[in-house]
């Protein structure tokens, strides 16, 4: 090998690696980023996707072809042999916790790129590289990382608005993370979500995951409220309604205070233009 100083450590004392210039190009590119950022939001987005996916191995392409995918469970498995296929290996742990970082930052600019006038195509960009950094957590048996990561692009879709994409993103909760202390309650407020919303499908939906396998009193009279709300049984949805729910809470074992509220606060609010007389609230715990 010949021995060219330009290319030495700061110390001189080694040659260069492969991973020190990917290393040391990533953050070149996403100092670059964050100033073009200052100027123009929507290039500097670009070119956060161009420094990631050039660190990473892979093709910018590959992140509009995942965004362009309309189901949410598609869109993650097609993350997941994404991230199978990278042909880096980033076996040391401080290169794992780069990348990371690097997704996390690319995520967030694609969806803050659209200001205060988000749009599908925006959004479906910034959830696109979100699934790619839970899929990598997920490659890299980092389950806690993987489930803060949905919580963040849930948290960030909702601000902007976008409950449906929000909602949708719960359903792979439902598939990867109901170990986690407060998964139930992401999938109460999702539900609770999409009901207030009127997005009647989405709410059956995500209902229907969730009664088969983890079914519980509270989530099988939300289905029976969503079942009424598109039938539009308006007298029971005035008269017997929360009467019932006040069974439901009275008869369940409740080793999940927060969750009943949640649904309680939900209907009392979604269904009290129909009604004449609420009930006084039960104290759930």
């Amino acid at each position: 090998m010949v021995d060219r100083p330009e290319l030495r450590g700061t110390k001189g004392s080694a040659v260069w690696s492969a991973r020190s210039l990917l290393k040391t190009t990533l953050e070149c590119d996403m100092v670059a980023a964050r100033l073009l950022w200052l100027s123009d939001k929507q290039v500097a987005a670009a070119q956060y996707v161009c420094a990631l996916c050039r660190y990473m191995g892979i093709d910018p392409h590959v992140i509009s072809d995942l965004a362009a995918t309309h189901d949410i469970r598609e869109m993650s498995t097609r993350a997941g042999a994404i991230v199978k296929e990278i042909p880096r290996k980033f076996a040391k742990s401080e290169d794992v916790l780069q990348a990371l970082e690097a997704l996390e930052e690319t995520a967030s600019a694609q969806l803050a790129s659209m200001g205060s006038e988000p749009n599908i195509l925006g959004a479906k960009r910034g959830l696109a590289v979100y699934l790619l950094q839970h899929a990598f957590a997920t490659h890299k048996q980092s389950p806690d990382i993987a489930y803060q990561t949905m919580l963040t692009v849930i948290t960030s879709l909702r601000a902007l608005n976008l409950h449906y994409l929000a909602n949708d993103c719960v359903t792979l909760i439902m598939d990867h993370h109901m170990s986690q202390h407060d998964a139930r309650i992401q999938v109460a407020r999702a539900a609770v979500c999409a009901l207030t919303e009127s997005d009647f499908i989405r709410a059956r939906e995500l209902l229907q995951t969730y009664n088969f396998q983890f079914e519980e009193p509270w989530s099988r009279f939300m289905a029976h409220v969503v079942d009424k709300a598109i039938n539009a049984d308006i007298r029971w949805m005035s008269e017997r309604a929360m009467i019932e729910w006040q069974s439901v809470v009275r008869d369940s074992m409740l080793n999940d205070c927060q969750v009943y509220e949640i649904v309680q606060d939900a209907l009392t609010a979604y269904l009290e233009p129909y009604t004449w007389y609420v009930p006084k609230k039960v104290v759930v715990c």
